[in-house]
C-alpha cells in the first residue's frame, strides 16, 4: 500500500507517532510518506528558543523532502490560524503522491478538515487519531453549568467541524480510554468511528540491561553522575514545566533522602522548573536527549516517574524493565496495571509513599519484568503497525 501520514509537526530522531508508525509500516513493506509543516515539534511554543532550540535546532526547518528510516518526509510551508498549524499546499501534495491511505495524526485539526473535504474526490481512505486526554481539556468544558458563550464558541469552531470531518474518516484511533471520551463528547466523533489503540514503543531499542557491555555502561553512567552503584534512581524525562510538575518528584526524593541517602532523582529535559528541582538536593538534571539516547538512561535508572499527565515515554521506560509511578488521575491506567504504582496527584506525601514502596530491588524487578512482557505483547510499534495496516486493507477491500 501507499500510505501518507499527515502531521503538523515533525522532528527527526524522536519517538512520536509520526516517527515510529511510518518506520514500522515501512518495515512491513509499505510505501510511506510523511507530510509535515516546516516546524519542529513544539515549534509554536512561546518558550521554544529557551527550552527546545539547543536540543532540536531552530523551530523553523525550511521546506524540503528527505528520506529517513525507510520512509520519505515532505516539509511544506504553513500558516498559523488562531495558534493552530495549517499546512499550505497539503491537498496539492496529497494529489501528487496519490496514496491509497491518508492517516492524519490529529482529527481536531485544520489539516484533518482539509483532508476530509478532499476525501470524496481524492481516491483514498482517511484515517485519523485523537491524542487529547481529559486532563488537558479546558476547565470550562469539564465544569458543569455556566460559560455558555465560551462553550458555544468552542462548539462552533472545534466540535462542529471535527464532527463533520469524522464522517469522512474510516477510523479515529484514540490512544487511551479517556481520549475516546474526549473525542466523542467534546469533538462529536461517533463512537462507531472510534477505536482504542494505544501508542507504542520500540521494544528492541528499549530493553533492560542484559549484556556485559550494557551493565558496564550502566555503571559508567552512574560514575559520571557521581552516584553510588547502589543508588536507587527515580527518573523523569520530558519538559520541566508546571503542567508536568516534575518538581514534585524532586521534592519527594529530597524528603526521602534525608532518611536514606541512596535515593536520587534524575531529570532529562529543560524548562522553568529546573532551578527549583536542583535546589531540592539529591537531584540531577540532564539536557534533552534524542529518542535512541534515552535507552541507556532507562537501563541505568531503577524507577520511572511522571507526576502529572500521560507521556509516551512511559511505554519506553516500561519496555526497559522499569516500574512506573504515575498519577491516579491519569487517563490510561493500563500502562501501569501490574507494573507500577498510582499516587494521589500533587500530593508530595503520597508520592513519597509510592516511591518508598519501591525501595526493595525484588519488588522493582517483579514489576519491571511484568511491564516488559506487557510492552512486548501489546505495545510494540511492530504489532501496532500490523493492526493498523490490517484496518487499512479492510477499508480498501470494502
Amino acid at each position: 500500500m501507499k500510505v501518507v501520514l499527515v502531521t503538523a509537526f515533525y522532528s527527526a530522531g524522536m519517538g512520536y507517532t509520526e516517527n515510529c508508525l511510518p518506520r514500522a509500516l515501512a518495515a512491513l513493506g509499505h510505501e510511506v510518506h510523511v507530510i509535515a509543516s516546516t516546524l519542529n515539534v513544539y515549534g509554536t511554543s512561546p518558550d521554544y528558543d529557551k527550552t527546545y532550540s539547543a536540543f532540536l535546532g531552530p523551530a523553523e526547518q525550511g521546506r524540503r523532502s528527505f528520506d529517513v528510516d525507510g520512509y520519505t518526509v515532505h516539509r511544506l510551508d504553513h500558516r498559523l490560524v488562531s495558534g493552530y498549524v495549517a499546512i499550505k499546499g497539503l491537498s496539492r501534495k496529497v494529489r501528487q503522491l496519490a496514496p491509497q491511505i491518508v492517516h492524519c495524526t490529529e482529527i481536531a485539526s485544520l489539516n484533518a478538515y482539509v483532508l476530509a473535504a478532499m476525501k470524496p474526490f481524492g481516491g483514498f481512505k482517511l484515517f485519523t487519531e485523537s491524542h487529547q486526554h481529559l486532563s488537558v481539556v479546558r476547565p470550562y468544558l469539564r465544569e458543569p453549568g455556566g460559560h455558555f458563550l465560551r462553550r458555544g464558541a468552542y462548539w462552533l469552531t472545534r466540535t462542529l467541524p471535527t464532527s463533520l470531518a469524522s464522517l469522512a474518516a474510516e477510523r479515529c484511533y484514540a490512544i487511551a480510554p479517556d481520549c475516546v471520551h474526549v473525542a466523542n463528547r467534546f469533538y462529536g466523533v461517533p463512537l462507531r468511528k472510534l477505536k482504542l489503540q494505544s501508542l507504542g514503543t520500540d521494544t528492541q531499542l528499549f530493553h533492560p540491561a542484559s549484556t556485559p557491555e550494557e551493565f558496564a555502561r550502566r555503571t559508567d553512567m552512574r560514575t559520571e553522575l557521581r552516584l553510588p552503584g547502589d543508588a536507587v534512581i527515580f527518573v523523569y524525562t520530558g519538559r520541566l514545566t508546571a503542567d508536568k510538575n516534575p518538581l514534585l518528584l524532586a521534592q519527594a526524593v529530597g524528603r526521602l533522602s534525608a532518611g536514606n541517602p541512596r535515593f536520587h532523582s534524575l531529570f532529562v529535559g529543560e524548562g522553568p522548573q529546573k532551578e527549583e528541582i536542583l535546589r531540592c538536593g539529591h537531584a540531577t538534571v540532564l539536557p534533552f536527549m534524542r529518542h535512541s539516547e534515552l535507552a541507556s538512561v532507562y537501563r541505568m535508572a531503577d524507577v520511572a516517574v511522571w507526576p502529572r499527565q500521560e507521556s509516551m515515554s512511559m511505554l519506553d521506560a516500561a519496555a526497559s524493565g522499569l516500574p512506573l509511578v504515575v498519577s491516579r488521575a491519569m487517563g490510561e491506567s493500563e500502562r501501569v496495571s501490574g507494573n507500577g504504582i498510582l499516587y494521589e496527584e500533587n500530593s508530595v506525601e503520597d508520592l513519597e509513599r509510592a516511591l518508598l514502596s519501591l525501595a526493595a530491588e525484588d519488588t522493582r524487578r517483579a514489576l519491571g519484568n511484568h511491564g516488559r512482557a506487557k510492552m512486548i505483547e501489546r505495545f510494540s510499534w511492530t504489532s501496532i503497525a500490523a493492526a493498523v495496516a490490517s484496518d487499512y486493507s479492510a477499508a480498501l477491500a470494502s
